[in-house]
């Protein structure tokens, strides 16, 4: 499952890589909001990534 984020509309979209996903979709709140969790998780990591480091004795 891949989830896509339109930031002009603010819109997440799910799709499903295969059939099998589409099914599972259908029936399982819990797989989406993992699939949310996981999106979410990604951008703090990126962003801590990033974040200049504190220079200690600079």
């Amino acid at each position: 499952m891949r989830l896509k984020f339109n930031s002009e509309s603010g819109v997440f979209t799910i799709e499903p890589e295969s059939p099998a996903e589409t099914i599972k979709l259908r029936t399982s709140a819990l797989d989406i909001a993992n699939l949310l969790v996981n999106y979410f998780d990604a951008d703090i990591i990126k962003a801590d990534i990033n974040k200049p480091s504190n220079q200690q004795g600079a």
